[in-house]
């Protein structure tokens, strides 16, 4: 920053004028999450009798993990096997029955409704043995459940279950993660900012944790849902990123930047130049103009208007274009008054 002497009771700073980037970001919070994570839920109701693994653990696909005690289903399996043993017999001693009659009918022994009847009660203990087979295959189902195993190869991140603990239908056990080297962000987005966030922009973040690492993501998606948070409207999207160095964990908040506009290699100003004035300006919105240091004073005034194109407006710089600022220039910045003592 520059000095300048101008009228006696103010002092101009000025800012020269460069060529370089132009970056514009949108500051969020969000959370940790992560990819490809299962949830392995019970199917049956009963008694955890063995819990074989343990947080952290790697397991493979298939892998047992606990067991539940099956002692009420074997009993179920037995009660079910014994009725389809004897429906079987049934079944096998009804078809026989028909075969009779039928040599009895051809003998004139038996009248036709003899015969139909026999046909008739063999359908009935077909009927019945068929249903008997559906109950022992869900028994044999229900069997295999108390056999709790691992939907696909990962690490377990999370355990509800315990030897002794009573488990019911559809109550979480383990969550199992394919692969923590991949994680994704969920960011909140204000509905100030949404329209400037698209897939594809880059994105950093730190969490508290490692307050000297920055981490980096790249926008996978963006939520059409809104929510409401404290009366304000966010929207969410996802950050899908790297954690090869295995330091981010489930579930840390995040604050992020996302890099929402950026130029390389323009003609660039402070943003500063934008809103001061060496002059009062009444309803001057949007301005397109700034104020070059003149090689002389003027009329009082060390500065002169000078009308430019802007282009992106970053967090710190403004993209310009002029044929009559060239690199170096200095452009005012800031006025600051002289206190006497």
């Amino acid at each position: 920053i520059r000095g300048c002497s101008g009228p006696s009771d103010v002092s101009y700073r000025y800012e020269k004028v460069t060529r370089g980037d132009v970056t514009k970001t949108v500051s969020v919070t969000g959370t940790l999450d992560v990819l490809n994570s299962y949830r392995v839920m019970s199917k049956i109701n009963g008694v955890v009798n063995r819990v074989g693994v343990d947080f952290n653990q790697a397991v493979g696909k298939g892998q047992l993990l606990a067991t539940v005690d099956s002692t009420e289903i074997d009993q179920e399996m037995s009660r079910v096997l014994a009725q389809l043993e004897r429906a079987r017999l049934d079944l096998a001693g009804a078809k026989a029955d028909i075969e009779t009659k039928k040599d009895l009918f051809k003998e004139n022994l038996i009248s036709r409704k003899d015969l139909e009847q026999a046909e008739l009660n063999y359908k009935k203990i077909a009927a019945q043995f068929r249903q008997f087979q559906v109950e022992y295959e869900i028994a044999l189902r229900n069997k295999s459940y108390t056999r709790i195993v691992s939907p696909a190869s990962g690490i377990i991140i999370s355990m509800d279950i315990k030897p002794m603990d009573v488990v019911a239908v559809n109550k979480p056990l383990f969550v199992i993660v394919e692969d923590l080297k991949k994680m994704y962000l969920t960011i909140n987005v204000d509905e100030s900012d949404i329209g400037k966030i698209a897939r594809g922009q880059q994105a950093t973040f730190t969490v508290s944790a490692f307050p000297g690492s920055v981490f980096e993501g790249k926008i996978d998606q963006v939520r059409l849902n809104p929510i409401t948070q404290q009366g304000i409207v966010v929207y969410q999207a996802i950050v899908i990123c790297d954690n090869s160095e295995m330091k981010l964990k489930p579930g840390m908040t995040a604050t992020a930047t996302v890099v929402v506009g950026k130029r390389e290699n323009v003609l660039r100003v402070h943003n500063e130049a934008f809103i001061v004035s060496p002059v009062e300006v009444k309803g001057d919105f949007n301005r397109q103009y700034v104020w070059k240091k003149r090689g002389s004073v003027v009329d009082d005034l060390p500065v002169k208007k000078i009308g430019v194109k802007t282009g992106l407006v970053g967090d710190v710089f403004t993209e310009i274009a002029s044929d009559k600022i060239k690199v170096g220039d200095e452009i005012l910045v800031r006025i600051e008054k002289k206190f006497k003592l």
